[in-house]
């Protein structure tokens, strides 16, 4: 990710995630934007600042047939507050 954000600019790019634990999804949406928190990483200290966002925040924008035969059996298995959990971690991190 680092050679594709120094190619095409930070602002070129965009992460997806499609994980549902939050926990991964904070530290993975933080290393892309600010570098490894856990400065253990080859982003230690590397911020990219590329925005990122989780599958769900994005389903407006996909094709209804498509999400129905790709994601919703997958959005069945997320429970309703692990869902709000990780859309305020999404929101969280790109405005931090």
């Amino acid at each position: 990710m680092k050679n594709l954000a120094e190619q095409y600019g930070a602002e070129n790019l965009l992460i997806v995630f499609g994980i549902n634990q939050p926990s991964t999804i904070r530290i993975m949406a933080q290393t892309f934007k600010n570098g490894d928190p856990g400065f253990a990483g080859p982003l230690a200290g590397i911020g990219l600042n590329i925005e990122s966002y989780h599958i769900l925040e994005l389903q407006a924008h996909i094709p209804e047939e498509v999400w129905e035969k790709e994601m919703a059996i997958y959005e069945l298995e997320i429970e309703d507050e692990a869902r709000e959990i990780i859309l305020s971690i999404m929101e969280e991190t790109r405005t931090s």
